[in-house]
């Protein structure tokens, strides 16, 4: 049997908990599920190394039934509830139920009245007109879930990067580590830090590549070979992920792993540049164009470095930025500016605890961000005007700041607590709670919860409005996306951008792996309006504090650097941007 990695077991316990809800089971059943399916997602050890030693009820969420389930999956690749839930509904329904517009109910509503048992099934549903018919189902909500559909299948067969990364590199380790690799890393989209990922592709050197490609077919995660040849090795996983990989002599190494980590258009111009200069670049190295236009000597190729060296690029542009829009020309001229780095990093604002919606505590929340070696830690519960998930009284913000105020003085050295607050951004731009209570937070944050049918007009006027507060420190997920499930709002993303400069607002950029909202081009965008970005994993268990890394990565892309990041400042300057009228603080 071969392993589950975390996202594979997570996504497994994912089908569970939607199955049985579509089912109508209790919730509290399905919840189980989920949550156990969060922690795991987030969780830094491998699961099969946790039940080898008895460890998976270490794992928040998971008790003593769900640790025999996940076990059982381990060794038998399902679990009696799972087989039991798939009888009941096929897993296709669960596919219906994510269409944004239909959920749980719709989805066993579609089923039982019209047979759709398939995203393909429900879009035949409304082309027929027969989705219309049904109770409930007027024109205009018939037109949203066609829309959603649309949304869904551009996103379908496609991971998220917090999926495919652990993977990737668990995968790469476990190459070099048996020894007839010397080197193994992740390439494509992945190395380049997409949001989403379709394949996994590893580029390899070996100087015996028939051991190296046995090797692949050997891998532990491995569930089906699909094609094996001398170079080239395409694998499906225990968790349905298609992983290609290629190897190549050890000289070969680097051209092959800046050909394959693209993008198409940055070696397109790479490419003509090295005709430009009588040479030619593929995967296999930089030569000499022949006379008679063979292939020449070959003069780089065991390095990236050589490699960009070789076209005459002095400095080898990061992989998250290589989309031919500007790197090329700034490596030449040796002005590539210096990305942040996850060791940059020194805190946290976006961080939620059980007074809300999240299932860690302060302490537990402040206990990880030591472990992440950070210097403060916001806490950022959900205001009041959203109850449906215990947003905070004012009598219920003071017992919160009452425990900030005694961590903070507890000696021990830990991160520092700041008190912060997750606003909602009201029809009208307003926000919770009256002034003299926003004076008292540390920072706030404001986040669009609602109006996902607004148009463009609407949606920006409630930003810019929110940005008007002089309370009003950072804005939250700004677009609201959620990857293949939500599209984000029709933002004039300009105009937002250059509210921001004018009132000093700071802009989110949220790193839980299915938002990373801003996305890069936004980013970029900020950064040449000289807005500053506030890197938040909005955090609802203490593990999610870890997704961190996804969205430095995401900085990356955007050309974020350092000095534009609010949390990559000590906290001294962390007061200072955290604006404009705390009078008195």
């Amino acid at each position: 049997m071969s392993e589950f990695d975390n996202a594979a077991i997570a996504r497994h316990l994912e089908l569970t908990a939607d199955l049985l809800e579509v089912a109508g089971a209790d919730k509290y059943r399905f919840l189980s599920y989920r949550k156990a399916a969060n922690s795991i997602r987030a969780w830094p050890e491998q699961l099969t190394a946790l039940a080898d030693d008895g460890r998976l009820t270490d794992i928040p969420g998971v008790g003593a039934k769900l640790s025999a389930s996940i076990t059982e999956l381990l060794h038998h690749g399902t679990f009696p509830e799972l087989e039991s839930a798939k009888s009941a509904f096929p897993p296709g329904v669960v596919e219906v139920m994510q269409v944004p517009g239909v959920g749980p109910k719709r989805a066993r509503q579609f089923f039982d009245s019209l047979g759709v048992d398939s995203p393909h099934a429900l879009g035949e549903a409304i082309e027929s007109g027969r989705l219309v018919t049904l109770g409930g189902m007027g024109a205009k909500t018939v037109e949203n879930i066609r829309r959603g559909l649309e949304s869904y299948l551009r996103h379908q067969g496609r991971m998220l990067l917090a999926d495919a990364l652990p993977l990737a590199e668990r995968i790469a380790g476990e190459l070099v580590e048996g020894g007839t690799v010397e080197h193994a890393v992740p390439a494509g989209s992945l190395r380049r830090m997409q949001e989403t990922i379709g394949d996994v592709d590893i580029v390899a050197s070996s100087h015996d590549p028939s051991a190296a490609m046995a090797a692949a077919r050997g891998l532990a995660e491995v569930d089906r070979v699909i094609a094996s040849g001398d170079t080239k090795t395409s694998v499906l996983t225990s968790g349905g992920i298609q992983v290609d990989v290629r190897v190549v002599e050890p000289e070969q190494f680097g051209a092959a792993l800046q050909y394959f980590t693209g993008s198409k258009e940055h070696n397109i111009h790479l490419r003509e540049r090295a005709k430009k200069r009588g040479l030619k670049v593929n995967e296999y190295g930089v030569f000499r164009i022949a006379e008679d236009g063979a292939d020449g000597e070959r003069i780089a190729g065991a390095s990236e470095d050589d490699v960009y060296a070789a076209l005459g690029i002095g400095q080898v542009p990061p992989p998250e930025i290589r989309h031919d829009t500007g790197e090329i020309e700034a490596a030449e001229e040796g002005a590539l500016p210096r990305l942040l780095e996850r060791a940059d990093i020194r805190g946290d604002f976006h961080a939620h605890t059980t007074s809300t919606d999240a299932h860690s505590s302060l302490a537990e929340n402040r206990a990880m961000a030591a472990e992440l070696g950070y210097e403060y830690l916001g806490v950022s519960d959900h205001a009041y005007d959203l109850r449906m998930v215990g947003g905070l009284s004012v009598a219920e913000l003071e017992e919160q700041w009452a425990e900030v105020d005694a961590l903070n003085a507890d000696g021990s050295g830990a991160p520092y607590i700041l008190k912060g607050i997750e606003l909602n951004i009201g029809a009208d731009g307003r926000v919770d709670y009256e002034p003299e209570v926003l004076a008292r937070f540390d920072y706030c944050i404001a986040s669009l919860h609602s109006g996902w049918n607004e148009g463009a007009e609407e949606v920006t006027a409630r930003l810019l409005a929110a940005m008007d507060n002089p309370y009003v420190d950072i804005i939250g997920h700004p677009t609201g996306r959620i990857l293949g499930r939500r599209d984000p709002l029709p933002l004039d993303i300009e105009r937002v951008l250059a509210k921001a400069a004018e009132t000093g607002t700071i802009m989110e950029l949220n790193a839980y792996p299915d938002r990373l909202d801003l996305r890069d081009v936004h980013l970029r965008m900020a950064v040449e309006h000289g807005v500053k970005i506030a890197i938040s994993t909005d955090a609802h268990r203490a593990e999610h504090m870890h997704y961190m890394r996804y969205g430095v990565a995401t900085a990356r892309r955007g050309w974020v650097g350092p000095e534009s990041c609010l949390n990559a400042q000590p906290l001294d300057t962390v007061r200072a941007w955290l604006r404009r009228s705390r009078q008195g603080g």
